[in-house]
């Protein structure tokens, strides 16, 4: 803040200046990234936007498919999050607004930063309603700032007068600066630092290594009894043998977690992040599954680009043979019954052990290269690096929250997503 202004809370207007502002920001740098992926393609297939065949520059067409998916979804998550992070996005600072904390006045964290990114999308999706209750609200906050526990404030110059100094008078201001109005009752945005859990590797192990013997014994069983029953694929036997299979997996990790957690431990369920959050971060989910959707897009656009000849298509054929084709039946399976066991395995088990004994950003890389093992990325290792940037989203949330809830509806919003294109796109 310049020497000589005080920070005030910021008017309607102003605001919705600086939000006209970023959004000509946002749809330049789009159409800008858009029109160099466009131009790569077309320097590969010269007329044409259709993927080469054999022999043609397939990398440069993958990389301008990849930046023209960056300048898709990086605008309208990653510019408003970081500028917020940083005090203002480009559009505030123009107009001379800052945004805070509402309880402390310092910078927003990463956590808050995200959790306003989401109110902004939801502000947004209401087409505009969002933003409405400045008008009304003593504190000028919308939905953004509910959810983040931030304020926007405006540098308001100080008037000059003439004042002695010692060698004459100069111009300084009439008045010390008042301090910037916060809200004392605001919600505690504080992240605490993360306590070790009480179970240890000898409890986390076992988990992480029995998860694949009994995946494979449980296909292997399923298998055999699809075959020595007569069972096409894709009837409702085979459907019923699938569910069998899903919940023989799960369920005996999430027992096997249960024992060693509460009665070996001897610590409460809660541990594991079973526990509600904070209401915004529940509220985050579905903007923030979206927002993890498309990051595992950009990791399958890497990945693409690294392993051009893998197979991309056996997770696909896989969903539409276990479930006959059935959006309900898929949705119950991929999209319910998996969320909320893998958040449980991988994040209120397995993440949770990391926190306290690597630095955070260490538990989150690991827990997510396991995560992403644990997904066939190592039978299918196109999958590897798009499951792992979705899973390192997830553990942050995790982090944050210390919940495993908004992780299961951003989970959900995934699979959803993932599973409505695979049924609905013909030809996988």
């Amino acid at each position: 803040m310049p020497p000589g202004a005080e920070l005030r809370l910021a008017g309607f207007g102003r605001r919705l200046g600086a939000f006209a502002l970023d959004l000509v920001f946002i749809v330049v740098i789009a159409v800008a990234g858009a029109a160099v992926g466009a131009s790569l393609i077309g320097a590969a297939v010269p007329g044409s936007t259709v993927i080469p065949a054999a022999g043609q520059n397939l990398p440069l067409v993958l990389i301008g498919q990849l930046i023209d998916l960056l300048s898709l979804i990086a605008p309208p998550f990653v510019y408003p999050a970081i500028g917020w992070h940083a005090g203002a996005t480009p559009g505030m600072r123009i107009l001379g607004l800052r945004v805070v904390d509402a309880r402390s006045g310092d910078r927003l964290t990463w956590g808050q930063s995200m959790l306003r990114t989401a109110g902004w999308w939801w502000s947004l999706l209401t087409l505009g309603a969002g933003f409405v209750p400045v008008l009304a609200d003593r504190w000028r906050r919308d939905l953004p700032d509910w959810m983040a526990s931030s304020l926007v404030l405006a540098v308001r110059p100080l008037p000059l007068v003439w004042i002695p100094a010692p060698y004459g008078w100069t111009m300084g201001p009439a008045r010390p600066p008042q301090p910037a109005p916060l809200i004392p009752t605001a919600r505690d945005a504080t992240e605490p630092q993360a306590t070790r859990a009480s179970w240890t590797w000898t409890d986390v192990v076992p988990v992480l290594i029995t998860l694949f013997p009994v995946m494979f014994g449980a296909n292997w069983l399923a298998e055999a009894s699809a075959q020595g029953l007569r069972i096409s694929a894709g009837s409702g036997g085979a459907v019923a043998l699938t569910y069998a299979d899903e919940i023989a997996v799960y369920g005996a990790s999430l027992l096997l977690i249960v024992v060693l957690v509460r009665g070996r431990r001897h610590t409460p369920l809660t541990a594991l992040g079973l526990r509600l959050p904070a209401w915004p971060w529940l509220a985050a989910g579905l903007p923030l599954g979206f927002a993890a959707y498309f990051l595992q897009e950009v990791g399958g656009g890497i990945s693409r680009i690294i392993l051009p000849a893998a197979n991309t298509t056996n997770q696909c054929v896989g969903i539409r043979g276990e479930f006959g084709g059935s959006v309900v039946l898929t949705l119950l399976a991929v999209a319910v019954i998996a969320p909320v066991s893998e958040e449980i395995i991988f994040r209120g088990f397995t993440f949770r052990w990391l926190q306290g004994r690597l630095p955070l950003w260490g538990a989150v890389l690991v827990s997510a290269a396991i995560f992403s093992a644990a997904h066939a990325g190592w039978a299918e290792p196109s999958l590897f690096l798009p499951v792992f940037l979705g899973g390192v989203l997830l553990a942050y949330v995790y982090a944050k929250s210390r919940s495993v809830w908004p992780g299961v509806i951003i989970h959900m919003t995934i699979n959803i997503v993932a599973v409505i294109l695979i049924l609905a796109v013909s030809g996988c």
